[in-house]
């Protein structure tokens, strides 16, 4: 049955609505929705245009792996990385507890490294250079691909990986074999003090960007009459790969959140694009936190903010699922 028209415009004035008049959701930027490929309801709130979407970077990051996948150029994944990581940027992880770990093991976050303390992403973000080197340093609290653990360095070493295996840096690829052909204009993706794309966050996009990027999953990596990115790759990117965990408390596949009838990419400060399948429907909620990289960093979130995500879910999406 198809999605009734008014009952997603409706559900959207709700959201709209909560955004504007609740304190809690007043640093949302944008809210965007298209329902089988036509925009149903657009509004921006504050914030650049186009501006960071922190770990939402990362199931872009995927997405590059997949245009890997397509072009022949990604490894089997259950190789390991270190020759890849290697050609990238010169480090070489059979001198690191991160030796041997694999393709898999980066894109599920099931690495089993400490990702606290000094490995923490704004303690190795603060670093002059040495990145890679700092994440592959971490020390193996158990061994790799048990257990789900949110690894912002695993995404890091997966953008060396990446760039290694495909011979040019990952920001490069994406803006030939993905933003251009999406008509993504202005992306800008920040590199590491090495020339790694930083694979845990500092991508900048735009909300209708996102809303391409998240339309280019809905239909596993077809855009139109091309085929962007390796479709067996994007559908394996969707599905459970673990049982996850926090921060967003739901499994996990690849770098993307995956829940019973909707995936997501998420970052920090509410960034969210939410794909649902069965209405062919994508969800956009960015947020403004006035980040400052520091260091030390700093924002201006209140104590009680809240994602848009939490209005999506009550208005928005029991609508789409009713179709």
């Amino acid at each position: 049955m198809p999605v009734s028209p008014a009952a997603v415009l409706s559900a959207c004035q709700q959201v709209d609505a909560a955004v504007r008049c609740d304190q809690r959701y007043a640093h949302t930027s944008a809210f965007r929705v298209v329902v089988d490929g036509e925009v149903a309801y657009s509004a921006r709130y504050r914030g650049p245009a186009v501006a960071e979407v922190f770990s939402v970077t990362k199931t872009v990051l995927a997405t590059v792996a997949g245009v890997a996948a397509r072009l022949g150029r990604l490894p089997p994944l259950d190789d390991a990385v270190d020759p890849h990581v290697r050609a990238a940027c010169g480090v070489d992880l059979s001198t690191t507890p991160s030796a041997g770990q694999t393709w898999r093991q980066l894109l599920t976050m099931t690495r089993g490294s400490q990702v606290d303390g000094p490995y923490e992403i704004d303690e190795v973000t603060a670093l002059p250079s040495g990145w890679v080197r700092r994440i592959a340093e971490a020390p193996r609290l158990e061994p790799p691909g048990r257990t789900f653990r949110y690894d912002n360095g695993a995404a890091h070493l997966l953008a060396a990986a990446l760039t290694g295996a495909l011979g040019e840096e990952v920001g490069a690829v994406a803006e030939r074999e993905l933003f251009r052909p999406l008509g993504i204009v202005g992306a800008q993706w920040t590199r590491d003090p090495d020339g790694i794309a930083c694979g845990a966050g500092f991508l900048r996009l735009a909300t209708d960007h996102l809303a391409a990027l998240g339309q280019l999953w809905l239909d596993r990596g077809r855009w139109q009459v091309r085929q962007l990115a390796d479709p067996a790759f994007l559908a394996a990117m969707v599905r459970p790969q673990s049982a996850g965990g926090p921060p967003e408390d739901c499994p996990y596949g690849f770098l993307t959140w995956v829940a019973a009838d909707h995936f997501f990419a998420g970052g920090w400060a509410g960034q969210h694009v939410v794909v649902v399948p069965a209405a062919r429907a994508v969800v956009v909620v960015t947020g403004d936190p006035r980040f400052r990289l520091g260091p030390p960093p700093t924002d201006e979130l209140p104590p009680d903010w809240r994602p848009a995500l939490e209005l999506v879910r009550t208005h928005l999406l029991p609508v789409l699922r009713a179709g």
